[in-house]
C-alpha cells in the first residue's frame, strides 16, 4: 500500500459489528443446515445453496469482514465433524481425554 494508493486501511470490528458478523453467520449457517449443506464451498452444492440462502450470504457477507467469512464458512465442516465424533464418543460412553494435558 502505497503513499498514494486510494485503498483505506478498515478498523477492526468493534463489538457491535462483531456481533452483527456471527449473528448473520449464525442465520446464514441455519440456512444451510434446513438445505442440508455442511461445506459450503462443495461446488456440487452451489445451485443449491444460491436458489435456498442467497440473502442469508449476502447479508453474512455484508455484515462481516471478507477474511471472516471466508474463515468461518472453511471452519464449518471441520466444525460439524468434530461435533459429531464428540456426539458418537458421549453415546459409545467413551472417555474423552485432552490433548494438552
Amino acid at each position: 500500500m502505497g503513499l498514494f494508493s486510494k485503498e483505506t486501511v478498515k478498523e477492526p470490528p468493534n463489538r457491535s459489528k462483531r456481533e452483527k458478523c456471527w449473528e448473520s453467520r449464525d442465520i446464514y449457517f441455519r440456512c444451510l443446515d434446513r438445505i442440508e449443506v455442511e461445506n459450503p464451498f462443495d461446488k456440487t452444492k452451489q445451485d443449491k445453496i444460491k436458489k435456498n440462502c442467497s440473502s442469508e450470504d449476502a447479508q453474512f457477507s455484508k455484515d462481516c469482514v471478507t477474511s471472516w467469512v471466508k474463515y468461518f464458512k472453511e471452519k464449518r465442516p471441520f466444525d460439524i465433524k468434530k461435533e459429531r465424533m464428540l456426539k458418537q464418543a458421549a453415546e459409545e460412553n467413551a472417555e474423552i481425554i485432552p490433548l494438552n494435558k
